[in-house]
């Protein structure tokens, strides 16, 4: 067996406690490092952008290659994500979008519908071509754990919210002048939209559960199947619109679905936030302040807000803030993730969060 963390049973265990609001020696905290690999396998070289995405014989052995370049701290689990989430939002192709490989580390989905009104039917196709793309990733996932013996986890894709979606494939600012020039058309389009999210939803995590646990695009562990719930097209509309079109279909996933984590992104999106708070069955909130918005150490209020609110809060931040907000919050409810420069700094971090919370 290849590991590549040796206290994976504490690690869940902390986990498990914070999607119950609760707190054991200490909070969780997930932090990763840069490490001298443990091994470094040939990787099969890409005949094209294409390739380097989707073709199996590339993606996989540069994954386990980068898990094996990583130290997995705290509550960081090594997870192999077959399906990039850079492929944001891959549910728009499922859906037809045509895709574009920017470079990379980026790709597009172009949008498609030219009103809503008179769209085609939205549905899931499962001989869609990237969905094929798609199942052919996760199996060889599945397959390279097996075969090679990785104490590690597969990821879902990064699906994204139904909302999200539909703005993908109409585009962001399209949708948002439907809500008065066809208002009548955007629930039917978004129930479109999420019946077919719950087939993609279903089909990938059938393959991914085989790994055990549950992982999405955030890293979170979870002994239950668990995704995040997004809506960043909501910033572009107020919070009346958003309980009338987008809420109901956000409840329904968190009615559906075990473990849910609404990915809170901006300030624009806080006006949402009462709403989201309101839902009695989703799990917790992700905080994401945004790019411009300063450190995270300047959007307290907005964290305390979310737990206040009786949901534990997720978020990334600067090595350096974990602990200052860990202080200023309390350790209950709290997840913090970070990205440190060496396994030393990492070590110090977990060491002094420790340090805080047996004297706290």
């Amino acid at each position: 067996m290849r590991t590549f963390k040796d206290d994976m049973d504490a690690a869940k265990r902390r986990v498990e406690a914070w999607w119950e609001g609760e707190i054991l020696d200490r909070p969780a905290l997930a932090v990763t490092a840069p490490m001298e690999p443990r091994y470094c396998l040939p990787v099969a070289q890409a005949k094209d952008l294409d390739a380097l995405w989707t073709d199996p014989r590339v993606v996989i052995p540069r994954l386990e290659n980068s898990m094996a370049a990583t130290w997995f701290g705290g509550e960081a689990f090594p997870v192999l994500f077959p399906v990039s989430t850079n492929l944001v939002s891959i549910t728009c192709k499922f859906l037809g979008a045509e895709n574009t490989y920017v470079d990379d580390y980026t790709t597009w989905s172009k949008p498609f519908l030219r009103s809503l009104s008179d769209r085609p039917t939205l549905r899931f196709d499962p001989s869609n071509p990237w969905w094929k793309k798609t199942i052919a990733l996760l199996e060889a996932g599945v397959s390279r754990i097996a075969e090679r013996g990785l104490a590690c986890y597969l990821g879902n894709p990064d699906l994204n919210g139904p909302t999200e979606i539909l703005a993908g494939i109409r585009g962001a600012q399209e949708l948002a002048l439907d809500f008065y020039d066809a208002p009548e058309s955007i629930r039917p389009a978004i129930r479109e939209v999420q019946d077919a999210w719950f087939e993609a939803w279903e089909g990938t995590r059938a393959i991914t559960g085989k790994s055990g646990g549950s992982f999405f695009w955030m890293g979170i562990w979870s002994s239950l199947p668990a995704v995040d719930l997004q809506s960043d097209v909501s910033c572009l509309i107020s919070p009346e619109h958003f309980k009338v079109y987008f809420l109901d279909f956000i409840r329904e996933q968190t009615e559906r679905i075990e473990r849910t984590v609404y990915h809170l992104d901006g300030p624009g999106a806080v006006r949402h936030l009462d709403s989201i708070l309101a839902l009695p069955k989703l799990s917790a909130v992700q905080w994401v302040q945004g790019a411009g918005a300063g450190p995270l150490t300047g959007w307290l209020h907005v964290m305390r807000r979310i737990l206040d609110g009786g949901k534990p809060v997720f978020a990334s931040c600067e090595p350096e803030e974990a602990l200052p907000l860990l202080k200023a919050l309390g350790g209950k409810g709290v997840f913090l993730s970070a990205r440190c420069s060496s396994v030393e700094e990492g070590e110090r971090l977990l060491d002094s969060a420790a340090l805080w919370a047996g004297g706290h």
